[in-house]
């Protein structure tokens, strides 16, 4: 009989008016609105999204000076191609000659001479065609 009481207690406690008396301070007290709650979430946003974007253009320029990537100079590195493990594969034009270079632990090795050909991959210069 003494558990029943207590479950009607507690379900007349649930859907009675009064709040328990330790939530009565919190409501009079109040709290900070709403909208200032969503500006101060949006901005928490704001600086977690340009801390990633930080992150992303630091290794990008930091990437580009391991690979050399300059405008100045006869050799530049056009494109570079991360294969797996630690192979690479590089489009680098050296003068007006393209070429495609394989690298890995030790070693880099040519794979193909694809003559004179523009930055956008047109097809090869030989001048005098037909």
């Amino acid at each position: 009989m003494r558990a029943a009481r207590a479950w009607t207690a507690v379900a007349a406690g649930v859907a009675g008016s009064a709040p328990p008396a330790f939530a009565q301070g919190a409501q009079a007290r109040g709290g900070p609105s709403p909208t200032y709650l969503l500006v101060q979430a949006l901005l928490a946003l704001a600086v977690v999204i340009a801390i990633i974007y930080l992150i992303y253009f630091g290794l990008r320029r930091l990437s580009e000076r391991q690979l050399g990537v300059t405008d100045r100079g006869p050799l530049q590195v056009i494109q570079a191609k991360h294969l797996g493990g630690d192979r690479w594969l590089y489009v680098v034009r050296i003068a007006k000659r393209t070429l495609v270079v394989g690298g890995g632990t030790g070693q880099v090795q040519p794979i193909a001479d694809l003559g004179e050909m523009d930055l956008q991959g047109g097809s090869p210069d030989d001048g005098d065609r037909g």
